[in-house]
């Protein structure tokens, strides 16, 4: 039986033990992070559903083209909400399974808590906003679905303005009730990463965050790109698979970039950003592959940059 450790959570969010205890430590011991690692003719069984899924041609790919499929799934955490008495644990996205192996430090495993990956993430979001994002006056997230990153941040810092945007239309009256029936500073607002809106407004010390959203673009980022270096924000944090952090040669990195790639899931932007930046149009503070995910690749890796005025 294996235990996380808060040198393990440095490991996996990009900070040192410091950091970890300053920024979300007394979260985290709220939590049992206890797990069996996954050996043997398990693991391998593992490998194997991981490979059939990547070559099924039942695989669905990212794109516009899956706009539906996300307004279908917001719509289910809508109707919850409003049933449940706007009780905020609703919007958590129906992708946060329960009682799962996941990837972890490069290998499989089988954590005890049944709520291991949404817990995982929420450390990781707390870090991510204190140490980047704290200083913004205001906080907008594009790609933000059901809203409950910025339903988080606008519990631990009221003081700040917050903005989601999404393709979903769903995604609007979650946001429009949470501040018709809460009173919270959250606005929402339509948004198509592939046709952005340029009338979007930042204020001063804006800060901007995507948390998993880029990897629908696949290598149709440059509208955005584009929208982003135009608005010039205080600080960008992109959370998503980077498929330039893979490495081939690990068995695991190799089977979660094929994924990857047949998902057509996010490609070239890192690359695209290490290009401005040696063109002095940007500079990045941080590129961190975060070795956790499902079962299939590891999504939470980030790279935090800013425009150079």
């Amino acid at each position: 039986m294996g235990k996380l450790t808060l040198r393990d959570f440095g490991a996996l969010f990009g900070g040192d033990i410091e950091e970890v205890e300053k920024y979300c430590g007394e979260f985290i011991r709220t939590f049992s992070w206890q797990y069996e690692p996954c050996t043997g003719a398990y693991r391998d069984r593992l490998l194997l559903t991981v490979l059939q899924h990547t070559d099924s041609q039942e695989l669905k790919t990212s794109g516009l083209h899956r706009a539906k499929d996300w307004e279908d799934g917001w719509t289910e955490n809508l109707k919850e909400f409003t049933a449940s008495g706007f009780d905020v644990e609703k919007l958590v996205p129906k992708y946060f399974k329960q009682n799962v192996p996941v990837r972890l430090l490069g290998d499989y495993i089988l954590p005890s808590d049944p709520n291991f990956v949404l817990n995982v993430t929420r450390s990781f979001r707390l870090f991510i906003f204190k140490k980047y994002l704290s200083g913004c006056r205001e906080i907008h997230e594009f790609g933000c679905g059901t809203g409950h990153h910025l339903v988080c941040f606008q519990s631990i810092a009221p003081d700040k303005a917050y903005f989601g945007y999404d393709w979903a239309p769903s995604s609007q009256e979650i946001l429009r009730i949470l501040l018709e029936r809460k009173g919270w500073n959250i606005l929402g607002r339509r948004f198509d990463f592939f046709s952005p809106d340029t009338t979007v407004v930042f204020g001063r010390d804006a800060g901007v965050m995507t948390f998993g959203s880029l990897e629908q673009l696949g290598a149709e980022h440059g509208k955005y790109l584009g929208f982003i270096l135009e608005k010039k924000p205080m600080i960008c944090v992109d959370i998503v698979g980077l498929a330039e952090l893979y490495d081939k040669d690990v068995l695991l990195d190799y089977v979660a970039l094929r994924y990857h790639k047949r998902k057509h899931y996010l490609d070239g932007y890192l690359k695209k950003l290490r290009e401005l930046e040696s063109k002095g149009n940007v500079q990045i503070l941080k590129v961190h592959r975060q070795k956790f995910g499902n079962l299939y690749d590891d999504p939470h890796s980030y790279v935090v940059w800013k425009t150079v005025k």
